[in-house]
């Protein structure tokens, strides 16, 4: 629930603002950005540590996971689902 917590406040600092703004942050919003960042970083990783797991190893085992349900080719530049045949 924490963790939830931490990640609608990292929400909050982007909420209302254009693709644009999102990118070109001021100084007291990317400060903001960054202990809200450091915030969820320390509640995945102390859930990570009590449930036994390598934070590190599930990262790599998602990438390889993606990459084989959503190939570069058929993604790439697309928002929309397909369905891999």
């Amino acid at each position: 629930m924490a963790l939830s917590g931490e990640a609608g406040e990292l929400l909050e600092v982007f909420q209302w603002l254009t693709d644009e703004e999102s990118k070109n942050l001021s100084e007291k919003d990317k400060q903001s950005s960054k202990e809200e960042i450091a915030d969820v970083f320390i509640y995945l990783l102390r859930l990570c540590d009590k449930l036994g797991i390598d934070l590190e190893e599930a990262v790599d085992e998602k990438l390889v996971s993606n990459a084989k349900k959503y190939p570069v080719n058929l993604s790439k530049n697309n928002a929309i689902k397909y369905n891999k045949r």
